[in-house]
This record gives structure tokens, C-alpha cells and sequence, in this order.
């Protein structure tokens, strides 16, 4: 799978490597080391969190690298910066992802340059992005441009290079629904410190079992992603209150069914569903001034709800759309979060992906553990997220979620607005057997919590020992 960097890179800013220099092999003693670090490095011991404050971890060091040779140099040298290395972004994660105790936490975040559009080999026209750079930041400046990548990330402050290789999920429109299934190229570090490139168009069986590792085989530091030209979204959104968990879901086909793409929070234990259908809305990249200022306070009001963890809890009985229907441009939907207090309400969630054949089982499933943990308990999440997405053919995404071949999958989220809070974890750990053992969802590393190792396997040959903290190890098989 390795392969010396594609002349594609000689290009890059920074003084990058020139394409045509063989890796560089370790130094003989007493010599300088060919790349010194120049970034920023934190050996005092300081503990971090992720955004949710739920996760902390104390590495031996932290460093934040400012050029892709700061990046071999880390790699290289073992003693300064010890095993495993473990890059980061924002750091978003509900699980225990982050936690490198006495390793080396790699945060890409000053690596965020957008450095241009371009057609590649295969006549696509891609966007060329490091690693750091975050998902608001390029929706914005592909929207100037009259671009858009086809996923519409919900959390602007994640980095490329985090979803690139790792779980991701959108309703999209003309799309499959996860960011890795647009990035048709990467550049990369391994584990001998040797600056790499992999892509669809060389060593493309390989290529898509890189982006199934979680970056657990590279630091990645560039991406190639494709775009498309920038597309109008129509949104209707409307109110529905059930029967019956079997009625719930025959609604939830139906509406998905007879639009472009389909979104819904639903409010389990009352039946209760706020959809969202989605249609395309033909060209456009600025969202119309008809629109405005109705858009704003619509994405602002979905802004706040994900942020406080959908609290507080709607009144079913005096709910009433903000909006029934709005045309906007998808790029301004894409949302940035502020970083909470640990005091303050936050979204916490639960992740599994399904078969849509499975939709009914379930949902009735679901509703009827929510309602006997509710008896026994007095808790229930606050909403559920449903997303529908669409599988790529199974050797695109050969490994974890979506790997199931040609086919519709959905999503079905419990959310809560505080991640501390035990009876959510008593609720979440119960219900990972329902969903996982029971129904068969496929969980996630980085988006599903307490998870036992028997839940989740990840191949062996996704993972190389410098990059791979204890959390993966307990998944590795």
C-alpha cells in the first residue's frame, strides 16, 4: 500500500517535499534530524477533553504541527514522542477516542490550508484540503466558488482528515451519505515517518481500506475530495403523532419515499416525529433572498437545539413548525458549536446503522425498551435522529458501517443533553445489546459509546501498533 508521494504534492506550499526525494532514513547518531520539530509542543502533563467534556486523557505529549515535516519528525522519533501517536482534530467524539494516556496526541488543527481546486486524472474536478482544515471552512469557501462537496456536515468544527478515514452521516442529496465516499485521494504519513499519497486511481483496493481505519494506519495530511457544482435545497418540514410504533414507521417510509432525501427527530416514547423531507431545488450556491431572514432563524434555532442536546423538550401538544417549507443553499446549513461549560447542557448520542428492511423491527423494538426502562427508571432520551443514507458497492467501503453492498441504510440515534448524567448511561450501555446483538446494527469507534469488544472488530491489517491506542486494540481481530 505504500507508495512514495505523487507529483501531485510537489506543488504543495511550505516547502513540502519535492516528489522526486526518496524518504529519509534515520540520521546517524550525533547528527541533527533532517526535519525538526517547529510546532507546537506540550509535555507539562495537562489533561484534555473532548467537546462533550465526557472523555479526558492525559498524554506524555501534545503537539500541534505546522508543517507535514513536523509530522515525520513526530513519527520518526519514538523517544520523544512515545507510541502510540494518535492524530486528532476538534477533538468531537462522544467516545473514548481521544484517550492516549502517556502517548503522543497529534492535533492536525494548524494544517487547514484550502489549497485550490483541480481536475484530476480521471477528469473530476476535486478540491485539494489539508488535513486541519474544518467542514465549515470549506463549505464556505467551495460556496464562493459556486462548488459544494455532496456531504452536508452538521458539525462544521470537524476536521477533514477525522472524517476522511473515519464515521460520518448525512441525509444527502445525490450523494451516499458519508463524507469518506467523496475523497478520491490522500497524502499521508506512516509508520517510517515516509510521506505518502494513495488514491482510487492507483492501488484502489487499498485506498478504500485507508479510509476504514480511523487513522490507525497514517497521519493524514492532505485530502483530494470531489465537488460538484453547488446545488439548492427545498426543505418541508411537517408534524406527525402515531399510534403505534408500527404506524410510526410505515409513516417514516412513506415520507421517505416521496422525496429526495429524508431527515426525522423522533420523540420515541410519544410517537412523535419532526420530519424533514428535502428536494432538490435545482443550481444555486447563495441561499435566496426570499428566504431570509426565515432561513437564519431556522438554522440558528437547529443550531441551538443540537448544541443543548435537544433540550428543552418539545410540547407535542402546542408544537407548531417554524417553517413549513424553505429553499436555501446547503452550504449555510453547515453549523458551527460553541465549546460548553461543564455545567451547561450539551448533545451526547448513541449511533447505529441498519438495513432499511429492518426498519419496523427496529423502531418497535426501540419503543417498546424506551417505555419499560421508562417504568423502571422514570428516563428517556430526549430525541432519536434518523437519517437514511444510501451504500456504496461493497468494495468502496469494504470494512464497518456501510460495507453491507448496493443499498439503503438508516440510522437511529438516542440523544441526550448531558453526557454525565448515569441513568443516559445506564439507558445507552442496555440498549447497545438491543441494538447490536439483538437487531444487528452495526455500531461505530467514534460515535458509539460503551462498547464491549465483541461488538466491533476491526480488521488487524487497518491498524499499524504506532498509531493504535489501547481503546482500538480492544477491537482489533
Amino acid at each position: 500500500m505504500k507508495v512514495v508521494l505523487l507529483s501531485s504534492i510537489a506543488s504543495l506550499k511550505n516547502g513540502h517535499a519535492s516528489a522526486l526525494e526518496k524518504p529519509v532514513t534515520t540520521p546517524p547518531k550525533n547528527q541533527p534530524a533532517p526535519f525538526p520539530f517547529h510546532g507546537l509542543l506540550k509535555n507539562d502533563g495537562k489533561t484534555y477533553s473532548n467537546w462533550g467534556l465526557s472523555n479526558t486523557t492525559k498524554p506524555a505529549v501534545y503537539a500541534e504541527p505546522i508543517s507535514y515535516e513536523d509530522v515525520q519528525a513526530i513519527v520518526k522519533d519514538t523517544k520523544r514522542f512515545p507510541t502510540p501517536v494518535s492524530p486528532v482534530g476538534a477533538m468531537l467524539s462522544v467516545s473514548k477516542t481521544i484517550v492516549n494516556d502517556g502517548g503522543t496526541l497529534l492535533c492536525t488543527t494548524k494544517l487547514d490550508e484550502i489549497i485550490g481546486l483541480e481536475t484530476d486524472g480521471k477528469g473530476r474536478k476535486i478540491v485539494r484540503v489539508q488535513a486541519g482544515c474544518r467542514l465549515k471552512k470549506l463549505n464556505l469557501w467551495l460556496q464562493s466558488r459556486g462548488f459544494e462537496i455532496p456531504f452536508q456536515a452538521e458539525i462544521g468544527e470537524a476536521t477533514v482528515g477525522s472524517v476522511a478515514v473515519g464515521d460520518t452521516k448525512d441525509s444527502s442529496l445525490d450523494g451516499v451519505g458519508f463524507f469518506s465516499a467523496g475523497v478520491t485521494a490522500l497524502s499521508y504519513v506512516n509508520a517510517e515517518g515516509e510521506l505518502c499519497s494513495i488514491s482510487d486511481s492507483v492501488d484502489e483496493a487499498s485506498f478504500y481500506e485507508f479510509k476504514c481505519s480511523f487513522g490507525l494506519l497514517g497521519i493524514v495530511l492532505e485530502c483530494q475530495i470531489e465537488v460538484r457544482p453547488a446545488t439548492l435545497c427545498t426543505s418541508k418540514y411537517s408534524l406527525h403523532q402515531l399510534k403505534s410504533p408500527e404506524d410510526l414507521s410505515e409513516e417514516l417510509i412513506r415520507l421517505h419515499k416521496g422525496c429526495d432525501a429524508f431527515f426525522a427527530s423522533v420523540i420515541l416514547d410519544k410517537l412523535y416525529a419532526i420530519c424533514d423531507q428535502r428536494f432538490k431545488a435545482g443550481l444555486g450556491s447563495i441561499t435566496p433572498a426570499s428566504s431570509q431572514p426565515q432561513f437564519n432563524a431556522l438554522r440558528l434555532a437547529k443550531r441551538s437545539n443540537i448544541q443543548h442536546g435537544a433540550t428543552p423538550r418539545p410540547n407535542i401538544n402546542n408544537l407548531q413548525p417554524l417553517i413549513k417549507e424553505i429553499t436555501y443553499s446547503r452550504a449555510d446549513m453547515v453549523n458551527e458549536y460553541w465549546r460548553p461549560s461543564a455545567d451547561e447542557s450539551r448533545v451526547d448520542f448513541q449511533y447505529y446503522e441498519h438495513d432499511l428492511a429492518k426498519i419496523k423491527a427496529v423502531i418497535s423494538q426501540s419503543y417498546a425498551f424506551t417505555k419499560a426502562f421508562e417504568e423502571k427508571h422514570s428516563f428517556v432520551p430526549n430525541t432519536w435522529a434518523l437519517y437514511f443514507l444510501n451504500r456504496p458497492e461493497s468494495k468502496k467501503k469494504p470494512y464497518g458501517l456501510y460495507s453491507s453492498g448496493l443499498g439503503v441504510s438508516f440510522s437511529f440515534d438516542p440523544l441526550f443533553s448531558n453526557p454525565t448524567d448515569p441513568k443516559w448511561q445506564m439507558f445507552a450501555k442496555e440498549y447497545n445489546s438491543l441494538a447490536i446483538k439483538t437487531l444487528g446494527g452495526k455500531p461505530s469507534p467514534i460515535q458509539t459509546q460503551w462498547l464491549k469488544p465483541d461488538e466491533l472488530v476491526i480488521p488487524k491489517k487497518l491498524a499499524h501498533p504506532r498509531f493504535t491506542t489501547a481503546y482500538y486494540s480492544q477491537f482489533l481481530g
